[in-house]
């Protein structure tokens, strides 16, 4: 059953990330109906990595077999410098008819209105009803359904279950099991010692930065942030600064200067069986029980809860890993709509495109993914234990660049040792605000 979904703060009020793009406002017009022997042509925009372009592609080329009438004309690249490029195409008018969007995009592009075509005008050709109303809540702006979410995304612990039988102990489910694991597991670690072990690890900034909101959101209920405001005082920051350093200093988790300089999957106290569990997004699990131990040893790793200091069951945060826009200047928007329906519906355009872009939040979608044996091992673990939760989809500011930078800074600084707790909270707590002020003025 489907588990109680909560919007954070998503805002109808909206951050200028663009300033050409003020004058973008809500425009409402009677779609014209295509006809099916006008010769139509569309393009399609995207980015991401080489096996995404070549599916895609074949995408496009079922939707122009089965519409002989249509030319989709494709651009994509890699992600580096892509919004930038989105915003010179936006304030220029020239975007694609269909575009492969980013989740804050569809809040920060433009000043207080939405900027894309409103899908709900479109609900002839794009079956909205084939997503989770709160999903599409998501990316509304303004009252309008600015896209659709490919999926939904939020972190898991994968555990390594074989260091904690070695141990002769029950993975935990506390702070305080956590603890006194890791006088364990971590009996022989030294300062920075190549051999350490850990009852868990965060790899690189944002594991970190995430693993930290979680517990504040555990410790008060709250969200990080809501209508541009920080929802924290400094004694909740400072609470949750104590407890993620005293995990550190138990040797529960790692202290920063015994983090490994390669913070991604391929960090060797992952890879060598040496850390108990890492934190990481469900859609792309597959990249460190790939990388565990060089593959193949599935059978040692599970899916497990967020440890919270009670150990009662948490609200984790989700947000939508991408979605799909049409151009408020779109000659074709049907056409446009249409072929965003023929990849979430289709079944040979959903087996072409695989789990190339995750477990889809689309029923139809992830009814066809299920079926095709897509979505298995611990990914499938990942996403039951996560529709098992309350869920609350994050602010679409959360991950803005300026305001997430300050987190980390801050979180670097008291992981160092450069400020303490008290300080470190009063700085994360003003240095965000600053920057969301920057954005709601």
């Amino acid at each position: 059953m489907m588990k109680r979904r909560v919007i954070a703060g998503l805002l109808v009020s909206v951050m200028v990330l663009g300033a050409a793009l003020t004058g973008c406002g809500s425009k409402k017009e009677e779609v014209k109906e295509t006809g099916a022997d006008e010769e139509v042509t569309i393009s399609f925009s995207w980015w991401g990595s080489d096996d995404r372009h070549t599916a895609m592609q074949e995408v496009v080329k079922l939707y122009e077999a089965e519409n002989p009438n249509v030319t989709v004309e494709v651009v994509y690249g890699a992600w580096d410098g892509w919004q930038t490029k989105m915003l010179t195409q936006l304030s220029g008018k020239t975007e694609a008819d269909v575009m492969q969007v980013n989740y804050n995009w569809v809040h920060s592009f433009g000043k207080g209105s939405n900027v894309f075509y409103d899908l709900n005008e479109l609900s002839d050709y794009l079956e909205l009803s084939n997503w989770d109303s709160d999903y599409l809540k998501a990316m509304e702006v303004d009252g309008e359904q600015a896209a659709v979410p490919h999926g939904m995304n939020g972190r898991v612990q994968v555990v390594n279950s074989t260091i904690f039988d070695e141990a002769g102990i029950e993975y935990p489910t506390t702070y305080d099991e956590m603890i006194a694991a890791a006088a364990v597991i971590g009996a022989g670690n030294t300062a920075t010692g190549a051999d350490n072990k850990y009852v868990s690890i965060n790899v690189g900034k944002e594991c970190t930065d995430l693993y930290i909101a979680q517990m504040l959101y555990n410790a008060t209920g709250k969200v990080m942030q809501s209508d541009g405001k920080v929802n924290y005082s400094e004694k909740d920051v400072a609470a949750v600064f104590d407890q993620y350093l005293a995990l550190e200093d138990a040797g529960a988790l790692p202290k920063f200067e015994q983090d490994d300089p390669i913070q991604n999957e391929s960090n060797p106290v992952w890879t060598s069986g040496r850390a108990g569990a890492v934190y990481e997004w469900a859609g792309t699990l597959n990249k460190y029980t790939g990388s565990y131990k060089g593959g193949g040893h599935d059978d040692e790793l599970v899916v497990k809860p967020y440890i919270t200091e009670d150990g009662t069951e948490p609200t984790v945060y989700v947000k939508p890993n991408l979605g799909y826009a049409v151009s408020k200047n779109s000659k074709y928007p049907d056409v446009a709509a249409d072929f965003v329906n023929f990849m979430f519906t289709n079944e040979e355009a959903v087996k072409t495109l695989g789990t190339s872009l995750g477990i889809s939040s689309n029923k139809v979608t992830n009814e066809i993914q299920e079926a095709e044996g897509m979505i298995t091992g611990k990914v499938a673990e990942a996403y039951e234990l996560l529709n098992s939760y309350d869920q609350t989809i994050m602010d679409p500011y959360f991950e803005d660049e300026n305001v997430r930078g300050t987190r980390y800074i801050v979180i670097e600084g008291l992981r160092s040792g450069k400020y303490n707790s008290q300080d470190a909270a009063a700085k994360y707590i003003a240095d965000q605000q600053e920057e969301l002020d920057k954005l709601y003025d």
